[in-house]
């Protein structure tokens, strides 16, 4: 009996939702922590902030070249609000993804609503190219002085790819909360269901060691009983952090943070 084989390209469902933010988007649930990466992980941050931030991030998963992963963002504030800029890259010349993304954030007072377009690339050598267009909303509610809550959700409608129509990029509905329990102390989770996979549970917490100079994270994921725990130092207007990731079977992540700041818009 005859076999035959026709080569396709399997593209899969993808949330193109970068695992750094596990690390860099550890802030989103706040006022006091938040930065340049806090809107990927939920866009309404951006209503929060209160002056313009920059950063890089960089991480070599399980220890991998052909699984690096780079990030880089740009977050502006503006009239009751702020705009978003990020770009993403991960894996190798013969295969990659990439992903443009573009936020918007408004401050309505107890509440903040956010909206992000993102243009998804793949890139697999002898298939070509493929792109596809996904979309998030987000909001947050300010329940009290130091607590924040708020929804997060990533393509509810799905994206589909240009040339594999068939394939789409997968919805993801999060719920997430921080809790500032001092000027030093930040404490947050969030609840996580990818499409077509279990709840998730991420939680974390961020301490200054000591005021405008050293910073301390950690926290874990459920999905994969993976922790993490990251140190920072900042300098003036710029911050580095050195951050790891432990998977208990395939081992450990590590990763590169660069924050720029610029000076604290009046009112805000």
């Amino acid at each position: 009996m005859p076999f035959y084989f026709i080569p396709c390209l399997a593209l899969g469902q993808s949330v193109r939702y970068s695992p750094g933010t596990l690390y860099t988007g550890l802030g989103a649930y706040s006022q006091q922590f938040t930065q340049s990466f806090s809107f990927l992980a939920n866009q309404a941050a951006l209503g929060h902030l209160t002056r313009l931030s920059a950063g890089v991030y960089a991480e070599q998963k399980y220890g991998l070249k052909e699984l690096s992963m780079y990030m880089a963002t740009l977050a502006i504030p503006v009239d009751g609000g702020g705009v978003g800029i990020g770009m993403q890259y991960a894996g190798f010349p013969d295969f990659n993804e990439s992903q443009l993304a573009l936020a918007y954030g408004k401050d309505l007072g107890r509440v903040s609503l956010g909206v992000q377009g993102n243009y998804n690339m793949m890139h697999v050598a002898g298939y070509g190219n493929d792109a596809a267009i996904g979309f998030e909303i987000a909001s947050q509610w300010q329940v009290s002085t130091n607590l924040v809550t708020g929804i997060h959700i990533v393509n509810p409608v799905g994206g589909h790819f240009r040339h594999h129509s068939a394939e789409k990029l997968a919805s993801v509905y999060q719920f997430g909360a921080g809790y500032e329990v001092s000027k030093q102390l930040f404490l947050s989770a969030e609840i996580s269901k990818e499409e077509d996979r279990p709840v998730n549970v991420q939680a974390g917490l961020q301490y200054i060691v000591v005021p405008d100079r050293l910073f301390v994270r950690t926290g874990i994921t459920t999905a994969t009983s993976s922790p993490y725990a990251g140190i920072g130092w900042q300098w003036k207007n710029c911050r580095a952090d050195v951050c790891v990731r432990y998977h208990p079977q395939l081992g450990l992540t590590p990763g590169l943070l660069l924050l720029f700041y610029g000076k604290q818009k009046e009112g805000r």
